[in-house]
C-alpha cells in the first residue's frame, strides 16, 4: 500500500471528518479528497474505482464497519471510528 495514499486518507478521518464525529463513509471521504486536489495528490489522480477501493482497503484495515449487513456494498460503506480494529 502506498503510504502516501494512507496518510491523505488518514489526514481527511482525522482532520476534515474527525474521529470524534464518529461516523465515515466512504463518499464522505471522497469527497473531501475530490474537493482539495493540492493537499491530496495521490488519491485525486487515482481512477475512481481505484480510489473507492484504496479508501476502502486503509479503512477496513483501521475501523470496523458501522453497519454489517450480510453483504454491504461498496458504496454503501459506513466506519465506525470510534471502534479501531486490534484494540477492543
Amino acid at each position: 500500500m502506498n503510504p502516501d495514499a494512507i496518510n491523505e486518507v488518514m489526514y481527511v478521518v482525522q482532520n476534515r471528518i474527525g474521529e470524534a464525529f464518529g461516523l465515515a463513509s466512504l463518499r464522505n471521504i471522497e469527497e473531501h479528497i475530490l474537493a482539495d486536489r493540492i493537499l491530496f495528490p495521490v488519491l485525486f489522480h487515482m481512477s475512481q474505482k481505484g480510489r473507492k477501493n484504496t479508501i476502502s482497503k486503509i479503512m477496513n484495515d483501521r475501523y470496523e464497519l458501522w453497519n454489517i449487513p450480510d453483504k454491504p456494498k461498496k458504496r454503501n460503506r459506513v466506519w465506525n471510528l470510534q471502534r479501531k480494529r486490534g484494540l477492543e
